[in-house]
Order: C-alpha cells, then sequence, then structure tokens
C-alpha cells in the first residue's frame, strides 16, 4: 500500500490527466446529463469510502481500512477529474454550463461534507477519542473534543442547500485545517503525516468556487479568504497553547534525572500515524527498559 501522499497524488493526477484528456469529448454532452453523470461518480466513489470506513472501524476488517481513509479516498479521482474540467474550461471556456449545474455543487457538497463527518466521528472509535495526541501537542483534552464535534457539525452544514451557512462551515474548517497543518509541523510529524489535511483543503477548494459562481473576483476573494483563515489558526493555535509538547525523553529526565535517564533507561519512542482523519492522529509511546542495576 502506497503511503499517504503518493497516493493521493496519484488519484488527483490519474483523475485530471482524464477529466482534461476526455474534455473536448464532455463538452459535446448536454450540460444537465454531464452533472448528473459526475454526481452518480461521485456518490458511487463515496459510497465505497463509507463500505470501507464502517467495515474497517466497526467490524475490523483492516484490509479494507485504506480506502476509508482521506488520502487514498477513491473519491479523491473524481476530484482530480474536477480539476482537469476545470483545467480545461479554463483554457477553452466551454464548459461554463456545466459547472453552473446544482447536481455539480451537489455532487462537491458530499464529497466534502462526508469527508469531514467521517474524519470528525472515526476518532469516538479510538481509546481515547484522539486526545493524546493534542495532550502532547500542549492542547487541552476539551479543546479535542470541541474540534471533533466541530468537523462533524461543519460536515453537515456543508451537505445543507443554504449558501452562506455554507461558506460559513467552509471558512471554520478552513481555520481548523489550518491549524492542524500548523500543529503537526509544529510537533514535528513528516510531511507524510500532512496528507489528511491537505485533502481537505483540496475539496474545500471547488466546492467554495462553485458558490461562488458569478461574483467579481472570485479568486481574489477565496485567496483572501485562505490567509485570513491560516492568520487565524497560527494566532488561534499559539494561543490555545496549554503548555509545550513534553515528549517521553523529557518526562523521564524530569523524573529520573538527567544522568540516570541516559545510563540507566533505554528508550524506545514508537511513533505511529492514522491517516484517516485530520489531524493525522500521532501518540508516542514508549518502551522504558531498566538496563542498569
Amino acid at each position: 500500500m502506497p503511503p499517504p501522499v503518493p497516493a493521493l497524488l496519484v488519484l488527483l493526477i490519474v483523475g485530471a490527466v482524464l477529466g482534461a484528456a476526455l474534455s473536448e469529448r464532455l463538452e459535446r454532452i448536454e450540460p444537465h446529463r454531464l452533472a448528473r453523470g459526475y454526481l452518480i461518480a461521485v456518490a458511487a466513489l463515496l459510497g465505497v469510502r463509507v463500505l470501507a470506513y464502517i467495515a474497517a472501524n466497526v467490524f475490523g476488517a483492516q484490509a479494507v481500512r485504506p480506502l476509508g481513509t482521506g488520502p487514498r479516498d477513491p473519491t479523491n479521482l473524481a476530484v482530480g477529474f474536477f480539476y482537469g474540467l476545470a483545467a480545461a474550461h479554463a483554457m477553452r471556456g466551454r464548459l461554463n454550463a456545466f459547472f453552473r449545474e446544482p447536481d455539480v455543487l451537489l455532487a462537491m457538497r458530499l464529497a466534502t461534507g462526508v469527508a469531514f463527518v467521517l474524519a470528525g466521528l472515526v476518532n469516538a472509535f479510538l481509546k481515547d477519542l484522539g486526545v493524546d495526541f493534542f495532550v502532547h501537542a500542549g492542547y487541552t483534552k476539551t479543546f479535542r473534543l470541541f474540534i471533533m464535534t466541530a468537523e462533524v457539525l461543519g460536515g453537515v452544514a456543508l451537505l445543507v442547500p443554504w449558501r452562506w451557512l455554507t461558506l460559513a462551515a467552509a471558512a471554520g474548517l478552513t481555520t481548523d485545517m489550518f491549524g492542524a497543518l500548523y500543529t503537526q509541523v509544529r510537533v514535528g510529524e513528516s510531511f507524510t503525516q500532512l496528507a489528511p489535511a491537505l485533502v481537505m483543503l483540496l475539496l474545500l477548494v471547488p466546492l467554495v468556487a462553485l458558490l461562488l459562481l458569478g461574483v467579481k473576483r472570485r479568486w481574489a476573494l477565496i485567496g483572501v479568504g485562505a490567509v485570513a483563515c491560516a492568520v487565524v489558526a497560527l494566532v488561534g493555535g499559539k494561543l490555545l497553547l496549554r503548555r509545550e509538547p513534553v515528549t517521553t525523553q523529557v518526562r523521564i529526565r524530569k523524573r529520573f534525572g538527567e544522568e540516570r535517564a541516559q545510563t540507566h533507561f533505554e528508550i524506545r519512542i514508537l511513533q505511529y500515524s492514522r491517516d484517516d482523519q485530520p489531524p493525522g492522529e500521532m501518540f508516542w509511546l514508549s518502551r522504558n527498559r531498566l538496563v542498569g542495576s
């Protein structure tokens, strides 16, 4: 099974190439029929993810877990297809009617909203509700529960056909994802573990773009909004910090002293991640074995 980031890139690139390559043929199809076909494709791929998600988290079928995760979600293929069509439209301008079809907006609502609902609910299947990572990152358990609830409710709000409610929810969830990226980078997670949050941002962009069709300087507004969300996430992340992250090494040194910690303890840190949710859950596990005296 490929790592999260390569898997995400493959799905998006393959989808984008297919969208761009087939765009000329698709331009001959009536917009409402093409939009309905796209909606059905998104719903089918999303169904695969939901089934894999339930099988893995409820029935313990670990073999299908990757299909239920954000980076390896087959729906990313349809998202890449959307980007490919958008690129073709930017060059030839013949798919304007397709992008204005209600079914296209509904497809993106489903892909994005369900993704956030699943991301928030998956924490209910974790032993500690996913708070361990937040505590080690310097946040409180209450904040973790707030984020979990916000992702579920925000995902539901994206499904409601009220434009300004969707935009407000998208702004909040974008801030959440930038906050996730900031936290993961700050605690030293690898680039691979940033994939879940990146997936969500790639889903939010086309949804917001569709909601703002017809608005002057749409992309400038989206850019300014994204920067504002990033600033809020950065400032908020710093203000909400309870303390600096405490690693296993630091705790052992505080308890036993620097010299004894280095002389008598072998510290083995096992880091693993759950990439099926934003942010990727990381737990620092340690096995401390007395090797002297």
